[in-house]
């Protein structure tokens, strides 16, 4: 399938993203909130390219949208690009993207990764709250420094399908999981798998069964 979202290319060096400060370690990951580093720019807080971010190891956002199928207990996952500047080749999210300096609203760039990386064209109603924001130090595993807001899409198999028009500068496949198999891979650091933070599986595995549950009760 065509996707008339994709981009062309893998990431964009140059693209801008607000810097934020270290996560404390009281940091909640359901509550609180990155702090914008001071910066010299007339913009509030620090602005950088993307590739010096990456180099320096610098603090910035981030989105992830899960996509679940509650009837089966599935999620989406891609097998990101070898044109990716950070974990080619591996197994991650359904879709997911660095939040520019121009959007303060992350589900804004969830939509839109959604669109490029899927070809899944929906409303940020749709999409829903945000499910926690968790600091993920990954900068000296070949990722970055990120705060990471994790959100959950509801899909219906039966109705929209289980294929996606991937974009190819980015995504080289998706596959369905159980939950199950993605929670052992994630849990024994599977090498196909980009790694996540132990901060980030602790929040994630129980929302998203709870997610999966109450969308059960729903139907």
């Amino acid at each position: 399938m065509e996707n008339p979202h994709a981009l062309a290319h893998a990431q964009v060096s140059s693209e801008l993203f607000d810097i934020f400060e270290a996560p404390s370690a009281s940091f909640d990951v359901y509550a609180s909130t990155p702090v914008p580093r001071v910066g010299t720019t007339a913009r509030e807080g620090m602005v950088k390219a993307r590739g010096d971010v990456h180099r320096d190891g610098d603090w910035h956002r981030s989105t992830h949208v899960w996509i679940v199928d509650c009837e089966s207990a599935r999620v989406v996952v891609q097998r990101r690009s070898l044109g990716k500047d950070t974990f080619p080749g591996m197994w991650d999210i359904s879709a997911a993207g660095h939040v520019n300096a121009s959007e303060r609203d992350s589900r804004i760039t969830a939509v839109s990764e959604l669109a490029e990386e899927l070809g899944v064209v929906i409303d940020g109603e749709r999409l829903g709250a945000k499910q926690f924001t968790c600091p993920a130090a990954q900068h000296a595993l070949g990722g970055c420094n990120c705060y990471e807001d994790v959100y959950f899409l509801a899909w219906d198999v039966a109705n929209e399908g289980e294929e996606f028009a991937i974009g190819a500068a980015e995504v080289a496949a998706t596959k369905w999981i159980a939950i199950d198999d993605l929670e052992r891979a994630l849990e024994s650091a599977h090498p196909e798998y980009v790694p996540r933070v132990p901060a980030y599986l602790a929040a994630f595995f129980p929302r998203l069964r709870a997610f999966v549950d109450a969308h059960r009760h729903q139907s």
